[in-house]
């Protein structure tokens, strides 16, 4: 035992003294220990002097000593992760070994791609970040870089070629496991926030760890990159770095930057103060840009960014509003991804808030016909925001748009009267709100005494109060009711009804007195509601008889 500590002894002098001139050999030293570890492991005060051998032959050859690491295949075995701790764990040269590979995954993503290298290099730095050390110096830098690597690396698969020179050996039962390189690079990041978090740097998502599991999924990356955007505003310091760094990814060659890009700069456009620090003047013509892209994520994005100046900078809203206007409107028409439109219409109304009739009057008449058109979206968020736009749009008619307005409210009443009952509760709030607006421009402010016995009540029926309305309706405009089409639309509905009824809902009906009402209308002076009564009543008959229901 003492021979080996001697020897450990002599050997560690040895490289502190000589160290630099063994260059030509340190290939070969590496390869000889890194091939012992196995048996050095099993005896303590060997392998103890093994690392720190290491440790001081990368204080003089640190790069040669990371590119050798680097070549290890992936995933690291248990070696390997042992001498980057080794590294990482070494006071004098950890600065420098983090660095270097700050240095090497710069290198590998300069195109925009990212090889097995990069990922490398990103398993190489998650094992010394577990290691600790502080990274207040390079979190900024770093933090871009692994953002960027899990872009890049967004539905790639790692190729099986790179897991065959593996030392390990597999147990028997024990599958192979492809690691996912996105997730690698997620891993990564994660480890890097959680240090950054403990130094001040950064803040816990509300997300939890579902903010990683958005992060390496394609269809929800953009929300990630969103949440983790949100996190990093509250240090201005580093954001503003990180800006600088990220400010590249928005005219990228890889479509999955841009996309990175774009939705981390979306989440700052809200910020006052990075508008007065930053370079968001420039981003906001990217933003622009990518708004036309075919992309539909992407475009998402910029347009949300876009909706997000009203908040972060009111004057450029002011400044540019022509060509926000028409970028964010021309979303208004994405109809196959319904995602591109609620963006859409969430930004106009941001907009708009900003902006006076006169500033909107050119585009005012296309946001109603637009907006309309999604008062009976199959998704709640795409519905209650185009009745909520549709409100402030009330606002902006001014004279010469009121008659248009008026016109398109009772082209709307059927929607927002239906609407008070959807499914979707804050949709009905909605619709009270926007047709409290809307009634002083049909003159109908009767209608008030309805919608205030409807706040009233927390339970008033719905049949009710659709009866209330029509009756004031109908006393209002008597002159332009067309009571035999109203009759013989009625019986038509009832006919549709009866027919599409489940035979569980048919057995509940009131039949007697349907089939009594119906009767009566056979007998009724137009000849349109006798056939549409005849009809209706036949195809009573007919239900009850296929469905074995007395009559």
């Amino acid at each position: 035992m003492k021979k080996f500590k001697s020897c450990g002894i002599w050997l560690i002098t040895t490289l502190k003294e000589h160290g630099l001139a063994l260059e030509d050999q340190l290939l070969e030293i590496l390869g000889i220990i890194y091939h012992h570890m196995p048996v050095l492991r099993q005896k303590e005060e060997s392998f103890q002097f093994m690392l720190e051998a290491i440790s001081q032959i990368a204080s003089f050859h640190m790069d040669a000593v990371v590119v050798n690491l680097l070549q290890k295949p992936l995933p690291f075995d248990r070696d390997t992760k042992t001498l980057w701790k080794t590294l990482a764990e070494n006071p004098a040269s950890s600065g420098k070994l983090m660095r270097a590979l700050i240095d090497k995954l710069e290198t590998r993503l300069e195109d925009d791609t990212a090889g097995i290298d990069a990922i490398s290099v990103s398993c190489a730095m998650y094992e010394v970040l577990l290691a600790g050390g502080l990274v207040t110096g390079f979190y900024a830098q770093l933090f871009t870089l692994l953002l960027k690597l899990v872009s890049c690396t967004l539905g790639q698969k790692m190729a099986t070629s790179i897991l065959i020179h593996r030392r390990r050996v597999m147990q028997q039962g024990e599958r192979q496991h492809i690691p996912d390189p996105c997730r690698l690079s997620t891993a990564t990041l994660k480890c890097l926030q959680a240090h950054a978090m403990r130094e001040g740097l950064a803040k816990e998502s509300d997300e939890g760890d579902n903010l990683w599991t958005l992060l390496i999924s394609p269809d929800t990356h953009h929300i990630g990159v969103c949440a983790l955007a949100s996190l990093a505003v509250w240090q201005h310091g580093v954001i503003l770095d990180i800006m600088e760094h990220l400010l590249s990814s928005l005219t990228s060659t890889s479509e999955n930057y841009r996309i990175t890009g774009t939705a981390f700069f979306s989440e700052l456009m809200k910020e006052p103060i990075l508008w007065k620090h930053g370079n968001l003047r420039d981003v906001l013509i990217f933003m622009d840009q990518s708004a036309w892209d075919s992309n539909a994520i992407l475009r998402q994005m910029a347009i949300r960014g876009l909706g997000n100046t009203a908040s972060g900078a009111p004057h450029k809203v002011k400044k540019h509003k022509q060509i926000m206007l028409e970028s964010i409107i021309r979303g208004l028409y994405h109809l196959a991804r319904t995602e591109v439109v609620c963006e859409s219409l969430k930004a106009l109304r941001k907009i708009l808030e900003l902006l006076t009739d006169r500033e909107v009057s050119f585009y005012f008449k296309e946001i109603v016909l637009q907006t309309r058109t999604f008062f009976e979206d199959e998704q709640d968020d795409v519905r209650l925001t185009a009745i909520l736009l549709f409100e402030n749009l009330a606002s902006l008619t001014g004279r010469r748009w009121k008659l248009f307005f008026a016109e398109e409210i009772k082209k709307s009443m059927t929607s927002f009267l239906l609407h008070l009952w959807d499914p979707n509760p804050k949709i009905g709030t909605v619709c009270r709100d926007v047709l409290v607006i809307c009634i002083p421009f049909l003159g109908l402010q009767e209608l008030y005494g309805i919608l205030d016995h409807l706040l009233d009540q927390d339970q008033m029926r719905a049949r009710d109060f659709y009866r209330q309305i029509c009756v004031r309706l109908a006393k209002k405009n008597q002159e332009i009711l067309n009571w035999e089409m109203i009759r013989s639309a009625a019986v038509k509905l009832t006919d549709a009804i009866v027919l599409n009824l489940s035979s569980q809902h048919l057995e509940l009906l009131d039949r007697e007195q349907l089939t009594t009402r119906l009767q009566a209308l056979r007998q009724d002076p137009c000849i349109s509601v006798q056939r549409a009564a005849e009809a209706s009543l036949q195809t009573l008959l007919r239900r009850c008889r296929e469905t074995s229901i007395p009559l």
